[in-house]
């Protein structure tokens, strides 16, 4: 399986390090919260004006966050069993997912 750490940037890793936080290893394709994280990318990007500094940034954040419909989350957690078994059948590899 392919495996690896994610956020393996020097600068993480040190915080990571100094703050105690344990990186477990992550297959390469594992089926993650990523569908969420492209839902809320859009969703600030779709924002206007764009924020102009990292508080406007975390409002936006947390503001977009708290709208993402019920049905979004339901719909990742229904896909669950099925994207875990792809990522088992693929040993790691790509899957459609």
């Amino acid at each position: 399986m392919n495996v690896y750490t994610i956020h393996t940037a020097r600068v993480v890793k040190s915080w990571k390090e100094e703050n105690n936080v344990v990186t477990f290893p992550w297959p390469a394709q594992s089926p993650d919260m990523n569908h969420l994280w492209d839902e809320l990318e859009r969703k600030v990007w779709a924002h206007k004006p764009l924020p102009q500094n990292k508080e406007e940034l975390w409002q936006i954040l947390q503001k977009e966050w708290h709208n993402i419909d019920v049905s979004v989350y339901q719909n990742l957690v229904d896909s669950m069993p099925r994207r875990i078994a792809a990522v088992i059948k693929s040993k790691g590899y790509p899957t459609k997912y």
